[in-house]
C-alpha cells in the first residue's frame, strides 16, 4: 500500500512539473462531424442493436499548460434506438431517432508523438437538450396484440413521449491529431458516452425504471490554431 501511495505521489509530482513547462497559450477553433451509434439502457430490458445517426457542430479548445487543455463543443446529434426481435419475426422493424443539442466540456490531455502528430485523452461531462424525434416502423396493431404482450414492458417505448428533455452524463474519448502546419490540423476521435439521465418517467410504478442513452461516437475535427504571444512567467 505504501509503495502504491509513493508511486502516486511521485507520478503527480512529475505531471505537475511537466504541466508547468513554458508553452505558448493557444486557442483552437474547430468544425466537427461524424457518426453517433446508440442504444438505450432499458429496464425491464428491451433487446436492441446499435442504431446510427449523425453528429455535427463546432468546437473550441484552450491550451494553457504543456500536455493539458480544456475543450468544449456545441453539437447537433441524433441518437437512435433500434429494436431487435426474435428469429421467428425477422420482418418486424422499429427505430426511433431522437435529436439533441449537446454541450460536452472536457479535459484534454495530450502527448506528442513527434513534431506533427499527437494522441489525446478527453474526459468530462456532457449535457443535452432534446429537440424532436422521428419513428421509422413497419409495425401495426397485430404486433402489440400478438407479440408485445409477452414482455413486461409491452414495447411501450414505441408509444411514449419523451418526458425528460434534459440529458446529462459522462463522456470519454481517445483521439489522434495530425498537424498540417502551425495553423491547421485534423483530429480523429472515438468516444463513449454514458448517460446518467432517463428519457421516460422512472419511478417503480412506471413502465421503465431506466431509459438512459449509451453512445459511441466516431468524429473528425478540423482545427484552426491561434497562438497567444503571452507566455507563462
Amino acid at each position: 500500500m505504501k509503495r502504491i501511495l509513493l508511486l502516486l505521489i511521485f507520478s503527480l509530482a512529475v505531471l505537475s512539473a511537466i504541466a508547468q513547462q513554458k508553452v505558448p497559450r493557444e486557442w483552437d477553433f474547430g468544425v466537427v462531424g461524424g457518426t453517433n451509434m446508440s442504444t438505450y439502457n432499458f429496464y425491464p430490458k428491451v433487446t436492441q442493436k446499435m442504431g446510427s445517426g449523425m453528429t455535427a457542430g463546432v468546437a473550441v479548445r484552450y491550451i494553457e499548460e504543456k500536455f493539458f487543455g480544456i475543450e468544449a463543443e456545441l453539437l447537433y446529434t441524433q441518437r437512435t434506438m433500434t429494436d431487435e426481435y426474435d428469429e421467428d419475426h425477422p420482418d418486424y422493424k422499429f427505430s426511433r431517432t431522437l435529436s439533441y443539442i449537446e454541450l460536452p466540456v472536457q479535459a484534454h490531455i495530450y502527448f506528442n508523438l513527434g513534431k506533427k502528430s499527437e494522441i489525446a485523452v478527453d474526459l468530462g461531462p456532457k449535457i443535452g437538450v432534446y429537440l424532436s424525434d422521428k419513428i421509422s416502423s413497419n409495425l401495426d396493431e397485430s404486433f402489440y396484440e400478438e407479440y408485445a404482450w409477452r414482455f413486461p414492458h409491452g414495447y411501450q417505448h414505441h408509444l411514449m413521449d419523451v418526458s425528460k428533455k434534459f440529458d446529462y452524463g459522462i463522456q470519454a474519448g481517445l483521439g489522434y491529431e495530425f498537424k498540417f502546419n502551425r495553423q491547421y490540423s485534423f483530429q480523429l476521435t472515438g468516444r463513449y458516452y454514458f448517460g446518467l439521465g432517463n428519457i421516460f418517467p422512472d419511478s417503480k410504478k412506471d413502465t421503465y425504471e431506466q431509459s438512459g442513452n449509451r453512445s459511441v461516437q466516431i468524429v473528425g475535427t478540423f482545427w484552426f490554431h491561434h497562438r497567444v504571444k503571452v507566455r507563462h512567467q
